[in-house]
């Protein structure tokens, strides 16, 4: 779910101007605005000619503010509307909602066009900020996809670093705040900047059974979060459903350079209590561990 809103790209004499390079987008705002759709650490990544291209050649990006933002928002433009359009998504933090509304105001001001929502309302931009997003927020915050609420195991958000997982009790902790909204943008906002490594879900096959095998890798030294009980990640092949994966591992480096493999049930069975800490209903962020620590999870 979410509240798109839309800006033309205006008319020059009998053609339209241009299409916006994403490096025009992200100047035209005074905001600091970063991506999140691409990895720019990526050894393949180019981020000259990234900021080169037309925004057209992208189906969206997905756009935020480091330190600041939740959910972000999405930027993309239509050719056949000839419409820039940016997404807003149900719920998404306070914080989202200011950036993205400012924005929409910086855009819409350089291309000198209003701004429709669609709910049917236009803006320009000295009066997109008066958009009450509020009851989206709140509504999206309350609603669930269950039909059991007792059932409700965890739902997952996604941010612009890191997903976040819901379930009922964590729901109506934030729901009883004295301030839901507030409430609902701390969790989302913190949990995307905890200063932690996101371990990478992987998928192989075995060479011998041609079964499928998920596992995570752990580093020493190095503050980690993990899947308390994994399962196929958003973004993985679509293809692929938890029914498929044959088992979990948990891979570490021994000082030898050889590889120890645990089953990812005996990893977490074994891992110290004061080590690790629920981060939300379904992830833990794990402490640093020494090799000698993780060598020592390998013999218990």
């Amino acid at each position: 779910m979410s509240i798109s809103f839309y800006i033309k790209n205006p008319k020059k004499l009998f053609s339209r101007l241009p299409v916006l390079t994403v490096q025009e987008c992200f100047q035209l705002s005074l905001q600091p605005l970063a991506q999140f759709s691409f990895d720019e650490h990526d050894e393949d990544f180019d981020l000259q000619q990234f900021q080169a291209l037309p925004l057209s050649d992208f189906e969206c990006l997905l756009l935020g503010v480091n330190e600041k933002s939740g959910r972000g928002f999405e930027l993309s433009f239509d050719e056949d509307t000839q419409e820039y359009a940016v997404r807003e998504f149900t719920p998404s933090t306070l914080e989202d909602w200011q950036i993205a509304l400012q924005y929409l105001a910086d855009l819409a001001r350089i291309l000198k066009q209003p701004i429709t929502c669609e709910t049917d309302e236009t803006f320009s931009a000295d009066t997109i900020q008066t958009f009450d997003f509020k009851p989206d927020m709140q509504f999206g915050i309350s609603m669930t996809p269950y039909e059991d609420e007792d059932e409700i195991q965890n739902y997952k958000l996604y941010g612009v670093t890191r997903p976040v997982a819901l379930n009922k009790k964590i729901r109506d902790k934030i729901l009883s705040d004295n301030d839901p909204l507030a409430a609902f943008s701390r969790l989302m906002r913190d949990i995307q900047w905890i200063d932690a490594y996101s371990a990478r879900q992987m998928i192989g096959e075995k060479s011998d059974t041609g079964e499928l095998i998920g596992f995570y890798a752990l580093s020493p030294e190095l503050p980690t979060i993990l899947p308390y009980k994994p399962e196929i990640e958003y973004g993985e092949d679509p293809d692929i459903s938890n029914n498929d994966i044959s088992s979990w591992t948990l891979i570490f480096a021994n000082d030898n350079g050889s590889l120890t493999e645990l089953p990812y049930e005996t990893f977490i069975s074994r891992l110290p209590k004061e080590k690790y800490r629920f981060i939300d209903a379904a992830y833990i962020l794990l402490e640093a561990f020494t090799k000698d620590e993780l060598a020592q999870l390998a013999i218990e």
